[in-house]
């Protein structure tokens, strides 16, 4: 019998989907963890714990969907049990993503700021769009969302453009444009950060001449797409060497099993 699932943040938003995704594709069984003093109504019925430590069996899975804060109490219960990691969490801080890489040269983790599948396509076909650049296109990024979330811009966002770009195109990125002079820059990416009502999340690259434009959009429809690829990261990260994975690496894996 494979050891629990830990989901750590299980009566959450997020957490919840994901204990219903990992329910849905037969992995388990499964524990709930919360902090001390969090709402502590369990999911579905699943066992709770509030000792993330103990609950942890070696060689077995965490996934994290809670928040920053979390990052290094996470981190040290993963480490102690040689456990494995998968984590949606964004919002980290360099300090923290400095972190998760010293961890997993210890530990095998599944690392991304959007486990859902469609956004996980758009990143493979990705490279193919820098013709749009190379033709001379200017690029906007826009992404929106409901009006409690706190980062911005999204970290999805971030991992679209880095995709496209590279890591070292943050130099050329500004956010938003205000006064006088807000006009474009050659060589410059509008990236704008929408708060508004309830929307789950929507992402679109524009990229733009003087004659014409093509939009590549992705519209989650409610939140179950931001965990639709979690049960395939749990299922690669249970038998791989330490490292820090992304769900492109998941994502072919699992190409590559089905070919």
């Amino acid at each position: 019998m494979d050891a629990p699932i830990i989901v750590n943040g299980a009566c959450g938003r997020m957490g919840r989907l994901v204990v219903s995704a990992l329910r849905e594709a037969g992995l388990g069984p499964i524990v709930g963890c919360e902090r001390e003093g969090a709402r502590t109504e369990p999911p579905d019925s699943i066992p709770m714990t509030s000792d993330l430590r103990t609950a942890v069996a070696a060689g077995g899975v965490v996934v994290d969907f809670s928040h920053p804060s979390a990052t290094e109490d996470l981190l040290a219960a993963v480490e102690a049990r040689a456990a494995r990691l998968v984590i949606g969490t964004t919002g980290q801080s360099e300090t923290q993503i400095d972190r998760l890489r010293r961890a997993a040269e210890r530990v095998p983790i599944v690392l991304s700021s959007n486990f859902s599948l469609g956004i996980q396509r758009i990143l493979q076909l990705i490279p193919a769009l820098r013709v749009f650049m190379d033709d001379g296109f200017d690029l906007e990024c826009l992404e929106v969302h409901h009006r409690a979330k706190r980062d911005a811009p999204s970290g999805t966002a971030k991992a679209l453009l880095e995709a496209l770009l590279g890591p070292g195109a943050e130099a050329h990125r500004v956010h938003g444009r205000l006064g006088p002079e807000a006009g474009r820059h050659e060589g410059e990416v509008g990236v704008h950060s929408v708060r508004l009502g309830g929307v789950v999340g929507d992402h679109a690259l524009l990229f733009g001449n003087d004659h014409e434009v093509v939009e590549i959009r992705h519209r989650a429809l409610d939140r179950a797409a931001f965990v639709s690829g979690v049960a395939p990261a749990v299922r690669f990260v249970r038998h791989r060497a330490p490292g820090l994975y992304s769900m492109l690496d998941v994502m072919r894996d699992a190409t590559a099993s089905a070919t």
